[in-house]
């Protein structure tokens, strides 16, 4: 199993996951005409795609779903709640999320998060005896979080802002609150600390994405990282905006 971004932040999202017969975009929050392009970058052509899974509702995750399933009849995966919030979108596409699913060879894990949507969902891909945890947008972290993201060979996970930068930042006060609210995200502190609690001598790869551009710098997320990781030989990459990150393979 393999896995790359073809971009995190908050003007836009997708993840790709990867086994030998089978690709799954997890999410499309950029144009038709941006995502295949970046699709492109990492040498996929939208055909290729087997399935999408949808996080959520908000627009930096579902932008470019309904036009992208549409055009190569790619069938599109969400739970109930995102399905009602989505709205239209062809019926043939459309596939509810009611527990574990397959997506050919890949096995994934629904987990309920903590996050300011109808109802948000994160997942763990298992292939191959690998497993990746996709843990972004959430504001807090559940008993649901920490028991589903265990025994992990690699992750992606949301360092969204530093607290400090946040609240001296250009945000009006109720955005503030929102971001740094229980539904709202992870800040590195918080990120970091469930790394701690999840470490295992499985984890080999860690992946910080979601990266705010306004209320974090990373430098500061290298430092949280360093402090999650201390003594653990544990590969770490940083996703971007522009760029997500290249392919990793487990």
């Amino acid at each position: 199993m393999r896995f790359a971004s073809i971009g995190s932040g908050s003007r836009g999202n997708g993840s790709v996951v990867a086994s030998k017969s089978t690709i799954i975009l997890i999410d499309c929050g950029f144009s038709y005409k941006e995502t295949v392009m970046r699709l492109r970058r990492l040498g996929i052509e939208p055909n290729n795609l087997s399935g999408i899974v949808v996080t959520h509702e908000h627009t930096d995750h579902i932008s470019g779903v309904d036009v992208l399933s549409c055009k190569h009849n790619i069938p599109v995966y969400a739970s109930r709640g995102t399905w009602i919030e989505f709205g239209k979108i062809s019926t043939k596409h459309v596939n509810q999320i009611k527990g574990p699913f397959s997506i050919n060879d890949i096995n994934i894990s629904p987990i309920t998060v903590p996050h300011d949507a109808r109802e948000p969902l994160q997942f763990v891909f298992t292939a191959d005896k690998k497993r990746l945890g996709i843990l972004s947008d959430l504001g807090s972290i559940s008993a649901r979080v920490l028991e589903g993201f265990q025994e992990l060979d690699a992750i992606s996970i949301e360092f969204n802002h530093d607290w400090e930068i946040l609240q001296a930042g250009p945000y009006p006060s109720f955005l503030k609150e929102r971001v740094s609210g229980h539904f709202g995200h992870l800040n590195n502190d918080q990120a970091s600390g469930l790394l701690r609690q999840i470490l295992n001598v499985r984890l080999r790869a860690v992946v910080a994405c979601h990266i705010s551009e306004k209320n974090n710098e990373i430098r500061q997320v290298e430092k949280s990282l360093n402090w999650a990781l201390n003594g653990h030989h544990v590969e770490r990459w940083i996703a971007t905006q522009s760029a997500g990150f290249d392919w990793i393979n487990l």
